[in-house]
């Protein structure tokens, strides 16, 4: 039996949806069958799945007939079926010795069960050996697989030596039983819900409508942070069936829906097929009959493991699947929800999927993060829990989560709860309730990480004129001011943007609205004793239509339109709102006072205006954003020759002054904040009418 063979029969029972542990027989007495009729005999147990009771007329064979490579193979393959890695190490080892041309993969298989019972060093030289001299079918292919799992030896000794700061702890027998648990669903801080395949009797194959195993949703109340009460099945939503298996649950983000998996097996075929359903809270409260899902989702082949993210676009449910155009065996698709409908699922792509099986995706929406269980990555055992982030099909590399998450043979469904510090994992690793051997049947552990503290950042954007609330202003967060986290949110007026933060670090939040000068707010996050979630608004100031807006403390040499470098600093807070904004175009206007004739004042204003052009095309504005024009003395804002006659000083002064007028957009520019001048507020540039009011207020 190859390879392939071997892990899609791995798949089928215990990785497609972990519902069927190995089902095994009370210890029935083998018959005084001859070698040919014990081998029939093993061959029909085999072949049904019905692999311990296999495994006992095999060994008579062998018994009579010890060079019988066949019988050697099968209670090899059944025994790792079975997950009994050390029986299967045994009689791997027997078959490499017979070393027999029919099993020229042996060599493989018994350095991958060396690796399942932690012997990495051996197991590396195993494999080693294996690929300098396997010369069988797919001989390229099996020696990339070897080559990889020598890669993931050197990967463990790594792992182990330098292990991650987490606690890895068995939840115990009010949790875990005989056979399987899988799927293990947070539901808030007092609640856990999961799937197990109860039974408090061994399961025997042939009997298995009669018994009625099938495996339901079980829930168990936290009583403490660490401590579990008793487990019971769960009915507050419609989500079991007594004849069919249920399992792998996934919340919607606002708890509003509720996806699962319906699997069956095939009593011919030996086959499992499973199915994605979904419940939904009504108003009155309560949850829906179950629907399945369109055939976007719902293939002709097996999909199963739903988890919910969320994106721009919508709802994204995530899921496994081994349909076709995948990249291995199972390959985790997504696909999105728009209203009632569904787009088509898509495929994650190979920074994730792997030519091996790729399962149990868990995405957690705070930390835009996927966490998936693979085998096709060089990894510490059979199934290790890797991380990517991302969202849809952008992905960053699938990253290993190391030791003591991942052991020598499989960890699946890793999930977080809300609690960030407390997860879940389910393995079939040493400290199991067994039926078998120590590593035959999957349980859920606890994974506890030191205590973080995590820290938040939320608010709302405001007219700043109006102090109204601003819903679809454009919100980003950004470090450094290139450093962009997460993705872009828009405001809304019923709920606050929000993003994780960390302690010490400083942040600046931006946002942009048609209409609207663009604004900022810059804070720092401060290391507290416990979480904490700080409150910033960002205030935005209207775009004013057509009044012209005054700029201050400009300057210029006497009688010329030289500027005077103490008008550099006004200049900069125009320049900095123009980088803020930078779709804006704006009329740069220079007025005079009435001394003089019409045509010089004229001239003087033009190449005053023209002044402050040229020094922010230096800067690096476009020129298309900027337009000089000179006033004179068309636009007096006071009169120079008071009533009595006297000349006034004082108010040519405020006659001459530069002021900008925004003119226009510049289309196909995205706003996009990344740089300028935080403490800049639109609203310390004076308009012509506030000008005025303070000229009353000052006389």
């Amino acid at each position: 039996m190859n390879l392939i063979k071997t892990m899609k029969i791995l798949t089928k029972i215990f990785l497609i949806i972990c519902l069927i542990s190995p089902l095994f027989s009370n210890a029935q007495t083998v018959q005084n069958l001859n070698a040919k009729q014990s081998l029939k005999m093993a061959d029909y147990l085999y072949n049904i799945g019905s692999y311990f009771n296999a495994i006992s007329y095999y060994e008579k064979v062998y018994e009579k007939q010890s060079n019988n490579a066949y019988a050697v193979n099968q209670i090899a393959q059944a025994q790792m079926l079975l997950r009994d890695y050390k029986e299967s190490e045994k009689w791997f080892k027997v078959l490499q010795d017979l070393n027999v041309d029919t099993y020229p993969e042996a060599g493989y298989y018994y350095a991958l069960c060396l690796k399942y019972n932690t012997k990495y060093s051996e197991a590396k030289v195993a494999f080693n050996k294996f690929d300098k001299t396997y010369k069988g079918l797919n001989a390229s292919a099996m020696k990339k697989k070897s080559k990889m799992q020598a890669e993931g030896c050197d990967l463990a000794i790594q792992m182990i030596a330098h292990p991650d700061t987490v606690k890895v702890e068995h939840l115990g027998s009010n949790v875990n039983a005989p056979y399987t648990e899988f799927g293990p669903i947070p539901f808030g801080n007092d609640l856990l819900l999961y799937s197990s395949l109860k039974s408090d009797t061994i399961i025997i194959l042939e009997d298995k409508k009669k018994n009625q195993s099938f495996a339901q949703f079980y829930a168990v109340p936290k009583l403490t942070d660490s401590t579990f009460g008793e487990s019971y099945i769960y009915k507050d939503m419609p989500i079991n069936d007594q004849e069919i298996h249920n399992g792998n649950g996934a919340f919607s983000s606002d708890k509003k829906r509720f996806y699962f998996t319906r699997c069956k097996m095939d009593d011919n075929t030996m086959k499992m097929r499973c199915e994605i359903y979904m419940t939904e809270v009504k108003k009155e409260g309560k949850w829906s009959n179950p629907i399945k899902l369109p055939a976007e989702i719902n293939s002709d082949s097996t999909q199963t493991h739903p988890s919910v993210g969320i994106s721009k676009e919508g709802e994204v449910l995530y899921f496994s699947s081994n349909r076709a155009l995948g990249t291995g065996g199972m390959d985790i698709w997504y696909s999105v929800k728009k209203g009632d409908s569904w787009s088509t699922a898509m495929n994650l792509g190979k920074k994730v999927n792997t030519l091996g099986d790729d399962i149990t995706p868990y995405y957690d929406t705070k930390n835009f993060t996927l966490y998936f269980s693979s085998n096709g990555w060089a990894g510490m055992g059979g199934h290790d829990v890797f991380k990517s982030k991302g969202g849809l099909k952008k992905w960053e590399a699938a990253k290993n989560m190391g030791y003591p998450i991942n052991s020598s043979v499989d960890e699946m469904y890793y999930t977080l709860s809300e609690k960030k510090y407390i997860g879940y994992v389910v393995s079939n690793r040493p400290g199991t309730i067994s039926v078998k051997s120590e590593t035959c049947c999957d349980d859920i552990f606890e994974i506890r990480y030191p205590r973080v503290i995590y820290y938040a950042v939320r608010g709302y954007v405001f007219d700043a004129k109006t102090k109204m609330k601003l819903p679809n202003a454009k919100v980003i967060m950004v470090s450094n001011d290139t450093v962009k986290w997460g993705q872009d949110q828009f405001s809304k007026k019923d709920t606050m943007y929000f993003w994780d933060t960390q302690s010490l670090m400083s942040y600046k939040l931006a946002a942009d609205k048609e209409g609207y000068f663009s604004n900022d707010a810059n804070f720092s996050v401060e290391r507290k004793f416990d979480n904490d979630t700080m409150r910033v608004d960002i205030y935005l100031t209207p775009i004013p239509p057509k009044e012209p807006i005054v700029i201050e403390n400009i300057f210029y040499d006497f009688d010329k339109a030289t500027l005077r470098p103490e008008s550099f600093k006004g200049l900069d807070s125009l320049y900095n709102l123009l980088i803020a904004n930078p779709t804006i175009q704006i009329e740069i206007r220079s007025h005079t006072d009435s001394k003089g004739n019409d045509a010089y004042n004229l001239k003087l204003s033009q190449g005053r205006a023209q002044s402050v052009v040229n020094y922010l095309l230096k800067k690096g504005i476009a020129k298309e954003r900027l337009v000089a024009t000179g006033m004179g003395e068309k636009e007096l804002l006071v009169k120079e020759i008071t009533d009595d006659g006297k000349d006034c000083e004082s108010c040519r002064q405020l006659n001459r002054r530069t002021d900008f007028k925004i003119i226009g957009v510049i289309p196909g520019i995205e706003v996009i904040y990344k740089q300028g001048d935080s403490g800049f507020d639109p609203d310390a540039i004076d308009t012509l009418e506030e000008q005025k009011d303070l000229d009353k207020e000052d006389k």
